[in-house]
């Protein structure tokens, strides 16, 4: 990653809406896309490998922190990044201009947890909230309540919150340089769902995203996870939503 590029951080708890807005926003404007929990299991594995974890314990209370610096800094891209996960504190993200968080009420989040989980709502997603919002008070970070927003409304908020910034920010300009960013991030995810799939934590099909890298995108593409080693192999786009393989 270039000295002059930007980190743009997105935090908050489960069904926040991190992620989706996360993935527009970096599509939008021609950031990378960095998911903390993407990595959930290279950070493990280098935990473990300084003796701060056992593989196959869980996801354990190490610091994660230095571990997402290191991963950024060391980014082989010139362009701004656009990190997200419950991980992004006040701590590690300060609460300067190019750090927000998301906040749904309880209601809003049990909701939005319900309707995600049908089957039962785990208490760790609920425990989270807690987390977060102990992080948050008695700092100036931004807030952006998400009750009752849409998708575009959490964007937009965003964005505002962002400001001039997101526009003055290294970005990709070309469809070929947006393509190989979201190449990186659907590289990650795969990696990702490939160890949880062999640890049986994870479903057979994993949701990537469309590397059309078209600004207006936001389709995702769901794929087996025995698909992608083929379609990685290919130079991009080999990920592709059948709406917009007309536009590769």
């Amino acid at each position: 990653m270039s000295k002059e590029a930007g980190i743009f951080w997105i935090g908050g708890p489960a069904a926040a809406g991190k992620t989706t807005v996360s993935r527009l926003l970096a599509r939008k404007h021609g950031f990378l896309w960095y998911s903390v929990d993407a990595h959930t299991f290279t950070h493990e594995q280098r935990a473990a490998a300084a003796g701060r974890h056992v593989l196959g314990t869980g996801p354990g209370d190490f610091d994660r922190g230095p571990m997402i610096l290191e991963d950024i800094h060391a980014l082989p891209v010139d362009t701004s990044v656009v990190v997200e996960g419950a991980f992004v504190t006040p701590k590690i993200a300060g609460v300067a201009a190019n750090a927000v968080w998301l906040m749904p009420s309880r209601d809003e989040q049990l909701a939005r947890l319900e309707h995600r989980h049908p089957g039962g709502v785990h208490k760790d997603y609920v425990w989270g909230w807690n987390l977060v919002q102990s992080q948050l008070e008695g700092t100036n970070a931004t807030v952006v309540v998400v009750d009752g927003q849409t998708v575009e409304q959490t964007l937009t908020a965003v964005e505002q919150s962002f400001g001039t910034t997101l526009e003055s920010s290294p970005a990709a300009r070309t469809t070929k340089a947006r393509q190989s960013l979201i190449r990186i991030s659907n590289h990650q995810l795969a990696k990702q769902a490939t160890e949880r799939l062999r640890l049986g934590l994870n479903k057979q099909n994993c949701v990537f995203d469309c590397e059309c890298a078209q600004a207006n995108c936001t389709e995702v593409v769901e794929l087996a996870v025995k698909e992608i080693p083929t379609l990685l192999a290919q130079a991009p786009p080999s990920i592709v939503s059948p709406e917009h393989s007309k536009l590769t």
